[in-house]
């Protein structure tokens, strides 16, 4: 699997066309990861980041809007170059964001550079405001996991606790081991999953929480 930055690194240079005719290279992030707009104008930053993910098979968040990676992968405070930062854009409050792939912070720790697709219409690396981040997620391949199936509540034992318990393990919401057993640990931090995702907070693995696992492995 080659590495994020170097996939994105790979297109650096890209940009916009100017007037009536589009970049064809940017029509095919569109077409490949099926967000095509057939056209170069609208905010392509989020089509990259998926494109990116797509190539280096990693977890994607397939939707133009820079903000559907608030929830893909896991929350970090610790970034390394590779993981996603997510922006606000107009406000912290709006819908309106940007993303890329982190690089490092400047000097004076004020600023993060960010690879990225149209940022000033290309692919670069840019330097913005640190003020300006929502997150830094990190993705990893999570394809050997697999998803827990029934209804699981505190109390239980068995090997779907378990493999709930491996999930949640991995996207660092238990810091705990796998067990087995539905203790209250095991709720804490899936409450903390569902609060996380926006779903109901009850610490029961039911359908929504499942539905969740299915989109994120």
């Amino acid at each position: 699997m080659n590495s994020i930055i170097k996939i994105a690194a790979g297109e650096i240079g890209t940009k916009e066309i100017k007037g009536h005719e589009h970049n064809p290279r940017i029509l095919e992030y569109q077409e490949m990861t099926g967000l095509d707009f057939g056209n170069d104008d609208i905010a392509w930053c989020s089509i990259f980041a998926n494109w990116c993910a797509l190539q280096a098979g990693l977890p994607q968040s397939h939707q133009s809007l820079a903000r559907s990676w608030l929830k893909v992968g896991r929350k970090t405070s610790f970034p390394v170059p590779g993981d996603v930062v997510v922006l606000w854009r107009v406000s912290p409050d709006s819908w309106q964001g940007h993303v890329g792939f982190f690089m490092g912070f400047s000097h004076d720790g004020k600023s993060v550079f960010i690879l990225g697709g149209n940022q000033n219409d290309e692919v670069n690396i840019r330097k913005y405001d640190i003020e300006r981040v929502l997150q830094y997620r990190r993705l990893k391949p999570t394809s050997d996991l697999e998803v827990p199936v029934g209804y699981l509540r505190k109390g239980e034992s068995n090997h779907n606790v378990k493999l709930l318990q491996l999930i949640l393990v991995e996207l660092e919401f238990l810091d705990d081991v796998a067990d087995g057993v539905f203790g209250n640990n095991t709720e804490k931090a899936l409450k903390k999953f569902q609060r996380e995702h926006g779903i109901t907070v009850d610490g029961i693995y039911g359908s929504e929480s499942r539905g969740v696992l299915e989109e994120i492995l």
